[in-house]
């Protein structure tokens, strides 16, 4: 039987993967550059829409790392 440790992702994978990697640290960049800024935070804002594409995109990762080959 193949655990999931053992399984080697593809490279969709890993370009997911480097993409949730880039999105997280826009995601920093946005976060540190809008802290005195209330409207850098509100609904609907760029650093929120960054943060909800890096959560979308690491989930992705992480399902198409799980599949079989």
């Amino acid at each position: 039987m193949t655990t999931h440790w053992s399984r080697t992702p593809r490279r969709g994978t890993w370009a997911l993967i480097a993409l949730t990697a880039v999105l997280a640290v826009v995601a920093v960049v946005l976060h540190l550059a809008g802290q005195g800024d209330p409207a850098a935070s509100g609904p609907g804002s760029l650093r929120n829409v960054v943060v909800f594409a890096t959560f979308v995109s690491a989930f992705a990762a992480y399902v198409t790392g799980r599949r079989r080959s």
